[in-house]
């Protein structure tokens, strides 16, 4: 049950209370003959700080506090905030082991820690603290460490070799730690989300942890260097999400789950199989050195990706020429890519192409890379033998470009899309950078931030030419009924500039 329906359910039964003493005494007559499974739920709704308050001036709600069952410790939560950051740490340790010492065999249900300013903690309050909090009912299970420990911890598996304690995790989080599961670990019956940030662990070690985990519905694995080789096994019915990123040692990825929806990947390209890829249907990739992801999008994932509707490639440096080829996207309804060199705009007609129920196509362009010889000058943008469309794009309908500039090929790409799109419905042309401002694919703005992101006057001097290229040679090509939107930086961030409608 969510925390809005446990608070409604206690109204309803205070009131109910209320109004049956309310000829016998006051209102506070009746809060203090409330049953102690009412009193109990009120108390755990509290925040952790106003709990250890309450406990601190009623002895009520001491013998509650000791049974508060959700502990999240940070610096805020402690309210270690107006304290030295040098002595956060220190504070910190102290907290927590006197808090859960007074826990101990009480039970606890949720157990954040996080120790990102703990850079020394000795393994020994670890050891105890989950030795404490690891038992039965307990459902959540989080440790945030820093990478910047002198000495990695080694999480202790034993604390989920008890069947009883294992049962009953349902989201397990470890960050920068050591972690060697074996095949005595307990099952986990219940876990359906997981996530292992920076994590020492090995292939084999991974396939122990899956092998546990047949409820598991997401696993996220970020910066885990150790592992060669991810295999997803066929007995992970209800896994739904898997994510892994920056893993840099990651050679092979074998995906066997029967319902796997959504596949995001970030890292080094490597080969990636997929037994049965037909319930993907979201799927992301970006590849943060200088490689050929583009090249390796269009000819590799079109096999597992025949019924993928939302598509995302992320290229961070890259300009070759991507050939036509015969391979579809048969159901993609969605498109976004993210290119370093606006030059390399040109091959992604490919793309275009392959996609024959294309519905939404985001492009996001750096400006910063821009080459003085490749702008446009006083030669017509459209006269470019290079550009003889063999295909229209029937199903296309909406189209946003972030980080439009002056750069030849894309605006001769943007000619390219007005002149081959006959349901084209919108084009939003958005002439700052990637995250400079936020724009849904309707063109509409959605609630800004509170400042835009820095353009240096470069920046900001091209900006104000795409929009000038955007009137010479791509308006006077839009179809009436097409809403056509050019977007300049934000006049209150950036000074000389306003939004502009044309």
């Amino acid at each position: 049950m969510g925390i809005y329906a446990a608070v409604l359910r206690t109204k309803q039964r205070l009131r109910e209370l209320f109004c049956a003493n309310s000829q016998s005494g006051s209102s506070e007559d009746a809060f203090e003959k409330l049953p102690v499974d009412v009193m109990h739920h009120i108390y755990s709704l509290l925040p952790l700080r106003d709990a250890a308050r309450a406990a601190c001036v009623s002895h009520g709600f001491l013998l509650f506090w000791r049974c508060y069952s959700n502990l999240t410790f940070n610096v805020s939560t402690l309210g270690l905030a107006r304290k030295k950051s040098e002595d956060w740490g220190i504070f910190l340790i102290d907290i927590v082991d006197c808090i859960l010492r007074n826990h101990s065999g009480n039970g606890v249900e949720t157990l954040d820690l996080c120790l990102l300013s703990c850079e020394n903690i000795d393994p020994s309050y670890l050891d105890r603290w989950l030795q404490i909090a690891v038992r039965l009912g307990i459902k959540e299970l989080k440790l945030e460490m820093t990478n910047f420990m002198k000495k990695k911890y080694s999480f202790p598996c034993s604390v989920l070799s008890d069947d009883a304690a294992a049962s009953s995790i349902r989201s397990l989080c470890l960050s920068a730690c050591v972690f060697r599961p074996t095949t005595t670990l307990g099952c986990l019956r219940r876990l359906n989300a997981l996530s292992l940030f920076s994590v020492q662990i090995t292939d084999e070690g991974l396939g122990h942890l899956l092998s546990k985990s047949f409820a598991l519905q997401q696993l996220f694995i970020f910066g885990c260097n150790a592992i060669t080789c991810v295999k997803i096994p066929s007995m992970l019915q209800q896994l739904k999400l898997l994510t892994i990123k920056l893993c840099e040692k990651l050679q092979v990825v074998e995906i066997n789950a029967p319902r796997l929806s959504s596949f995001h990947f970030d890292g080094a390209l490597v080969k990636i199989s997929v037994v049965d890829p037909s319930p993907l249907r979201d799927v992301y990739f970006s590849s943060p050195r200088q490689s050929r992801m583009l090249s390796y999008a269009r000819t590799r994932l079109p096999s597992i990706t025949r019924n993928v509707r939302c598509l995302t490639l992320v290229s961070s440096d890259e300009d070759v020429n991507i050939p036509m080829l015969h391979s579809k996207f048969p159901r993609l309804k969605k498109l976004e890519i993210y290119i370093k060199r606006p030059q390399a705009v040109l091959s992604l007609i490919s793309f275009l192409d392959a996609s024959p129920a294309l519905d939404s196509f985001i492009l996001r362009v750096d400006a910063n890379v821009l080459r003085p010889d490749s702008v446009v000058g006083g030669e017509n943008a459209a006269d470019d033998p290079r550009w003889k469309p063999e295909c229209r794009h029937d199903c296309l309908r909406q189209v946003t470009i972030i980080g439009f500039c002056s750069e030849k090929n894309l605006v001769q790409f943007v000619i390219y899309i007005v002149e081959n799109t006959p349901r084209l419905e919108s084009i939003t042309l958005d002439t700052t950078l990637w995250s400079g401002r936020r724009c849904d694919i309707n063109g509409k703005s959605r609630k800004m931030k509170r400042s835009c992101d820095r353009m240096t006057e470069g920046c900001i001097a091209e900006a104000h030419r795409a929009v000038k290229v955007a009137n010479r040679y791509i308006a006077g090509r839009v179809p009436s009924g097409v809403r056509f939107q050019v977007l300049e930086p934000c006049s209150q961030c950036h000074a000389r500039t306003r939004s502009g409608w044309y």
